[in-house]
Formats: C-alpha cells, structure tokens, sequence
C-alpha cells in the first residue's frame, strides 16, 4: 500500500505530462496563438516530458521493491489516473497563457521532486 501522503503528487505529475502532450503535439499553440515561449523554456518541457517516463519507471521500481508489488502498480495507475482526467475534462481550457507558460517552467523541477518524494515516501 502506498503512503496516503504521496498520493496526490503522481496525478499531479500525470496532469503535467498531458499537458506537455499538448505542447510538444501542438495543440495549446492552437489554443492559445498569443502564447510565446523562448527556446529555454520550450527546451524545460521537452526534458521534463522525457524524464518524467524514465522517473515514473524508476518509482514504480523503487516503490515496489520497498512495499510490494501493489504499491508500484499504484503509482502507475495515479499516474495514469491523472492523464485520464486531464483528457476526459479537457484540462488545457482551464490554463490560462501565463499560467501554462509557469507550468511549462516548473515542469522539471516538479516531475524530479515528486518522483523522488514518491521514491522516499512511498
């Protein structure tokens, strides 16, 4: 069993990579065409999205190892609990341009630290 107190960060992370999703697919230029993001920032999102598959899987390992095979299979399915979400209510229309421009920034800091919360914690 995972620890309650970690539970809501994998949906978080979930939310953050469908929203990537969107950015790298093109999706919230489309919605938002005022929406300018710089080279840094666009770079930010691109290593969290690729991070955040290889972190997922390395938590998943490190949480099953530490509890149990349930556990690991848990934080995938918050994970994918949280992509579920995003999609079914269209997550991308409650961001508005600056605020997913934070999110695109913060998007690193928060995938890594929440992994490694779940990883200790979980």
């Amino acid at each position: 069993m995972l620890n309650p107190i970690v539970i809501p960060i994998m949906p978080v992370l979930g939310i953050i990579t469908a929203n990537i999703n969107e950015l790298i697919r093109g999706e919230s230029a489309a919605r938002l065409p005022q929406l300018q993001l710089g080279v840094k920032t666009f770079n930010m999102a691109v290593a969290a999205f690729s991070i955040v598959w290889f972190a997922l899987l390395i938590t998943a390992i490190d949480v099953s190892n530490a509890n149990s095979v349930i556990a690991g299979i848990e934080v995938m399915g918050l994970f994918l609990a949280g992509i579920a979400a995003y999609t079914l209510f269209n997550g991308g229309k409650y961001f508005g341009a600056t605020t997913q421009l934070w999110v695109y920034r913060l998007a690193l800091p928060v995938v890594l630290s929440g992994s490694f919360l779940v990883g200790q914690f979980g």
